[in-house]
């Protein structure tokens, strides 16, 4: 009867036990859930809010890398959209909601001044690359090839104009070529350029000789990005195509070098000479006329893009690890260089890389 009405103390210790353990269970809880707002409030973005990168398609291979970096420091997620850089402005220009919060083209001021209602009136250059002739080893046994290597290493040795002409002129008649839709991806425009420059140089001052010569080339492929022509190259179903040396690089393809009057690389000395030439595109119904320029990549954010502060993150990210880059065999501008026309239009976040030396302001855009 005893056991009946009282606890043993058995009992009793098991209780106690019990009592304990719940109090180490909850206070655990406690200190798990009153710790968990100090680390996410480090995070200056949501984890939630991503950060998409439109980007000139040629360098899909860097962006990847730079997100993947970005999400593993931030736990932003970035989501790069590569092509090409006029098309891709065009997009910015007429969807709504703004497609991008961060747009990444090359070559020329143009693609950012084609957001039209987007366009900040801001843009930094911070990579410099130049133009090649890309191709696989499947193109080194096609007909022609070793008259055209040929050519082109003595052209290289001597600069003879004779072996430039040669070369140029098997290029444009006898291979499969890969020229970019120049309406959409500065590639192809670059690659009319070139033609052009080679014209006047070695065909009796013609500038659109070689250019008639492709029109009459059945082989001639035309995309929306060179980044289209990958598969093709790789598959031994395309010869050449004309992009930049980074591309070839990230894709693990071989080129041929050109010489800094042909290439639009960062030559200062030969800026004037690539700006006497130019080529017409069509954008969104206005036909434009392009001038040479060397080869550099821009960085902006559209006018009314979301998550502007995941954004502005991402700009400081690249900026910090340009040095990286040069793996691709491109040329980080040190340090970047920012052109607007009014500083009223530049965010407080990127004002604010200009006051750390991150950025140097260079002029207006005019001075591009």
């Amino acid at each position: 009867m005893r056991h009946s009405r009282g606890l043993s103390r058995i009992q009793a210790v098991i209780i106690v036990v019990i009592i304990i353990v719940a109090a180490v269970l909850s206070g655990m809880y406690f200190i798990t859930v009153h710790h968990t707002p100090s680390v996410t409030s480090t995070t200056t973005v949501p984890s939630n809010e991503s950060v998409i990168v439109y980007v000139a398609g040629a360098y899909v291979a860097i962006l990847n890398n730079l997100a993947k970096q970005f999400e593993n420091a931030t736990g932003i997620p970035v989501h790069v959209v590569p092509g090409g850089s006029f098309g891709l402005a065009a997009q910015i220009a007429t969807e709504t909601p703004v497609p991008a919060n961060v747009f990444i083209p090359v070559a020329y001021i143009q693609a950012v001044e084609l957001e039209g209602s987007r366009n900040p009136g801001w843009a930094i250059v911070f990579l410099s690359d130049q133009m090649s002739i890309v191709y696989s080893n499947y193109t080194t046994k096609v007909p022609y090839w070793n008259q055209l290597y040929s050519n082109y290493t003595m052209a290289i040795k001597t600069n003879e104009s004779k072996y430039w002409y040669n070369f140029f002129y098997l290029l444009a008649t006898k291979f499969s070529l890969g020229i970019a839709n120049p309406n959409t991806d500065p590639e192809g425009l670059y690659a009319y350029l070139i033609f052009e420059m080679a014209g006047y140089l070695y065909a009796n001052h013609n500038a659109s000789y070689f250019i008639d010569l492709l029109k009459e080339n059945p082989h001639v492929e035309v995309e929306p990005t060179t980044a289209d022509y990958v598969p093709s190259l790789k598959a031994g179903e395309l010869d050449f195509t004309f992009s930049y040396v980074s591309y070839a690089v990230s894709q693990r393809l071989e080129y041929l070098q050109l010489p800094p009057w042909l290439s639009f690389g960062y030559y200062p000395n030969e800026t004037n000479w690539y700006s006497q030439f130019a080529y017409n595109i069509t954008v969104n119904g206005k036909t434009l006329t392009i001038h040479g320029n060397s080869v550099y990549l821009f960085m902006t954010v559209p006018l009314n893009a979301s998550n502007t502060q995941a954004a502005y993150e991402f700009i400081r990210f690249v900026l910090s690890h340009e040095s990286e880059l040069t793996i691709y065999h491109v040329t980080p501008i040190y340090p970047a260089l920012i052109f607007y026309n009014n500083p009223s239009n530049v965010p407080v976040p990127i004002m604010q890389l200009i006051k750390e030396g991150v950025l140097k302001y260079a002029g207006n855009f005019s001075e591009i």
